[in-house]
């Protein structure tokens, strides 16, 4: 599916340290679903994330081997079952201590502009940085059936960037592919839209965000998302070659 985007040349694969893992079971709620093949792969893909992107701190934040972790082991976990192991064109990992403050123009409804602070739990910029609360990242990670991850949320919309758009439809090597994502995923927007889904209202935003709010539901409460939205949950499997309420459902308690 993204195996265009795969790097056809051997580099050392970085290691995964085992004192991680005890940190990982108790405050990444998905670590403990993971066995086999899958866990060896996200642990492969954890180091090498970590060793991958540079690290930046603001507003004093401290970026502790912890917080490498804990943002690596989720941002991985989209990746588990892609044909890709990193992320392209990431710059840098900006950790914030709490809400992230941005000012400048943007966008408003209707086409208008605004001006202002922004006060956000993360963003991604193409071809830039992405940029995270801690204390949305901690959240996220530690109350999974919640359904908000923001490290979810934002690297869902760097899988979107990576063909040179950011709308919604990730690369999904086909036009066959393409024709079934829109064919789903339209119906399943106007039904957030109208007030009527199980994933939350922001998805509504646009299409862009649409896609990132059903990345979180995918993967954080699969089972619902499963049961009232079969077809998309199908496609978003489909895409991520996972299946998360299978995983759920098998996983010792």
């Amino acid at each position: 599916m993204l195996g265009l985007l795969r790097r056809w040349f051997t580099r050392p694969t970085p290691e995964f340290d085992p004192a991680w893992e005890p940190m990982l079971l108790e405050k990444y709620a998905h670590w403990s679903t993971l066995e086999g093949g899958e866990l060896e792969r996200m642990k492969m893909l954890t180091a090498r994330f970590i060793a991958d992107n540079d690290w930046e701190a603001a507003q004093g934040m401290e970026i502790t081997t912890d917080v490498q972790v804990l943002v690596a082991a989720q941002a991985a976990m989209l990746l588990l079952g892609l044909e890709i192991d990193e992320y392209f064109d990431v710059t840098s990992i900006i950790m914030h201590k709490s809400t992230v403050r941005l000012r400048g123009v943007r966008r408003g409804a209707a086409g208008t502009m605004r001006d202002g602070v922004q006060h956000l739990a993360g963003q991604a910029t193409p071809k830039g940085p992405v940029v995270l609360s801690w204390a949305a990242v901690k959240r996220g990670a530690s109350r999974s059936g919640g359904g908000d991850n923001v490290v979810y949320h934002e690297f869902a919309h760097r899988l979107d960037m990576l063909d040179g758009f950011t709308d919604g439809t990730p690369p999904l090597g086909s036009e066959e592919a393409a024709a079934r994502w829109a064919q789903v995923c339209t119906p399943a927007y106007e039904r957030v839209q109208a007030g009527d889904s199980v994933l939350r209202g922001y998805a509504a935003t646009n299409i862009a965000e649409f896609f990132a709010v059903a990345t979180e539901a995918f993967f954080n409460r699969p089972e619902v998302l499963a049961e009232h939205e079969r077809d998309l949950y199908d496609e978003l499997r489909r895409f991520f070659g996972q299946d998360p309420a299978r995983r759920i459902q098998s996983s010792p308690t």
